[in-house]
């Protein structure tokens, strides 16, 4: 027993590590600019951006528990990087299904309004992103079915952080005070990109000379 809740807690632990690097290391909008169009319009139509986060955790979640059962097998093929994107994509096809069963007979009152979420978050590129990060990923740890699953959970927690912090500036980047040439998506990328500097800072590269 006590072997098992050690095994348990490592997992645990392992998982925790990895999820902090897709939160803030490898942050799929701030250091890899996947799903940024999704953000963008999340912002211009106003859509609750928590609800979105949520609905695409929980998507990247299980889609990489399924990823984590999946890859010792296909460890062992010798074209497994060559099928790996399109196993991937199943995946997440199959989860989007699921994800719409479930919510179709458990949040009937509630499908109208989460239905577009779930197929925006579904079909945002940071989903399958996730996926191929936590299995190309330089971090060795990340490898390990608790990592993929970790990393998942942290690449929607993530994203969900980072279309906050850029809501947060949204009115203001619409303002008045901004120059017309600026005003909207230009000075927004801008944001983005300042706000990715900081994160790729946070990784520490060291000066080339």
């Amino acid at each position: 027993m006590q072997g098992f809740f050690q095994s348990a807690w490592t997992f645990l632990c392992e998982m925790a590590a990895c999820a902090l690097i897709a939160i803030f290391l490898e942050n799929t909008i701030f250091t890899r600019a996947l799903g940024t169009s999704s953000i963008l319009l999340m912002l211009r139509k106003r859509f609750n951006i928590f609800v979105f986060g949520v609905i695409m955790t929980v998507i990247t979640l299980v889609s990489s528990l399924a990823a984590a059962v999946l890859k010792p097998t296909l460890d062992k093929l010798s074209y497994e990087r060559y099928i790996l994107p399109l196993i991937y994509v199943l995946i997440i096809g199959v989860v989007y299904i699921l994800t719409l069963i479930f919510c179709a007979k458990f949040l009937k009152k509630q499908m109208p309004q989460i239905r577009p979420l779930i197929h925006l978050s579904a079909f945002n590129c940071a989903v399958l992103g996730a996926l191929l990060l936590s299995t190309n990923s330089s971090i060795a740890r990340i490898h390990s079915a608790a990592g993929i699953v970790g990393f998942g959970l942290g690449s929607g927690i993530g994203f969900t952080l980072a279309a906050y912090l850029i809501s947060l500036a949204f009115d203001r980047l619409n303002s008045e005070k901004i120059p017309k040439a600026f005003r909207g998506f230009p000075i927004t990328m801008i944001y983005i990109g300042i706000l990715s500097l900081a994160f790729y800072g946070l990784v520490g590269h060291e000066l080339p000379y």
